[in-house]
């Protein structure tokens, strides 16, 4: 086993998974640490992507690397990329600020899978019955099925593709319609479906005639017979 003792920046993470940490600390860190003064081990078996990261200081931290991260003292991370990564700590200070420090870490070996993350716009239980346009819009003001979206979230979805869980559909032959909440316009016409997975690209139309600093139209989905979706994410 080779042991690395380096050092982290802060990167914007928008999965977040649970990790067990090695010691239970608050969210009120006793102490205000400077970036040299972050203790921290890492270590990897060869050239692995598998990365166990301990970090020593009594203080509420967060482990990334830059897509995935564990708000914890304690995680098992998988680095995504052949070559060059980095390990992000940050610890969260006494007086509020945020330290940060990077630590390089090279990886010759993509040995563990790599798991699948998601930012999750909206998980829940929502349904819809025939051609229902309230149900599975996401609007503050008509239908209110699901909540409003922002700007900004409509801004960032742009060019990916959303992904929408289907847990039941009511018949054979069911449909789904993406459009918006005046239905004048059909960004995915009536496709069929069945309980999974179903996925489409966000556009810069969506965007630009649904959210509230451009046409403020909503985004909605319809459906012939009607359905239930779980979660709108989009996998990383």
């Amino acid at each position: 086993m080779k042991k690395i003792m380096l050092s982290l920046a802060t990167v914007l993470a928008f999965t977040f998974t649970a990790c067990d940490p090695v010691e239970d600390f608050t969210e009120n860190t006793a102490s205000n640490y400077s970036e040299e003064q972050i203790d921290a081990t890492l270590t990897q078996n060869g050239g692995d992507n598998l990365v166990e990261v301990t970090v020593h200081n009594h203080a509420t931290a967060q482990i990334s690397n830059g897509k995935q991260s564990f708000k914890a003292n304690y995680a098992k991370v998988v680095m995504r990329e052949l070559g060059e990564n980095f390990i992000y700590i940050k610890l969260f200070n006494a007086n509020g600020s945020i330290t940060e420090r990077e630590y390089p870490i090279t990886v010759s070996n993509m040995t563990h899978e790599l798991p699948t993350l998601e930012t999750i716009i909206w998980q829940g239980e929502q349904s819809c019955v025939g051609w229902d346009g309230a149900g599975l819009r996401f609007s503050d003001n008509e239908g209110q099925g699901l909540p409003t979206l922002s700007d900004d979230t409509y801004d960032w979805m742009v060019g990916k593709k959303l992904s929408l869980d289907i847990s039941a559909v009511n018949g054979d032959g069911t449909t789904i319609r993406v459009t918006n909440g005046h239905w004048s316009q059909e960004y995915v016409s009536d496709t069929p479906v069945t309980p999974g997975k179903f996925q489409f690209e966000f556009t810069q139309e969506m965007c630009d005639q649904c959210k509230k600093g451009g046409e403020g139209r909503d985004l909605l989905f319809v459906s012939n017979n009607g359905l239930t979706i779980t979660k709108f994410y989009f996998e990383l």
